[in-house]
């Protein structure tokens, strides 16, 4: 089987798909999802643990902590987050078979669809998220958002793009008006 012929929209949209599972990955993994810093402390919080750095009177300090007990909330926001890295991949692997499958537009329609669905897991993750801030931080004025946040945030934007790149490629080919 001839593993071409395919357009660079459908090259730009499984690169884009590959980019969004990476920040993904790297945004719900990561334990810095709110940064906070007085006096020289910063305390930073993810999804699945809380860390501190400073230092008192010349001695420097830093560790993190998993969380014992978390809100339902804050367990919708991690499995929506995994759900949507699992949606990404299984996206990407599609794609992929869809290199070798040319005849086969029922695979890159699957991969659209899922890229999709990864961004909206990925939109209600960062949304409950973002609506539960002011609980999780009392003093806003020295919280804000860190940039694992940002990188689901940007995730959800090349899924949808790589969504979009991928109908284009099938509204490209006349091939795929039957399926």
């Amino acid at each position: 089987m001839a593993c071409c012929g395919h357009s660079p929209c459908f090259g730009f949209g499984l690169f884009l798909l590959i980019l969004s599972l990476i920040l993904d990955v790297i945004g719900v993994g990561s334990p810095y999802w709110i940064l906070g810093s007085v006096n020289g402390e910063k305390v930073y919080m993810g999804l699945w643990q809380m860390c501190t750095s400073g230092s008192i009177v010349g001695y420097e300090f830093s560790g993190c902590t998993d969380f014992d007990e978390v809100p339902d909330w804050f367990k919708a926001v991690r499995g929506f987050g995994m759900l949507g890295i699992l949606l990404l991949l299984i996206a990407i692997l599609t794609a992929f078979v869809k290199i070798c499958l040319k005849d086969r537009s029922c695979v890159l329609i699957i991969s659209i669809i899922l890229s999709f669905m990864a961004a909206v897991c990925n939109v209600v993750s960062v949304s409950v998220f973002a609506e539960k801030y002011y609980d999780i931080v009392k003093d806003s004025s020295i919280f804000s958002f860190h940039f694992a946040f940002v990188f689901v945030v940007l995730s959800i934007i090349t899924s949808g793009i790589a969504g979009i790149c991928m109908i284009v490629e099938v509204s490209k080919r006349s091939s795929y008006s039957s399926i």
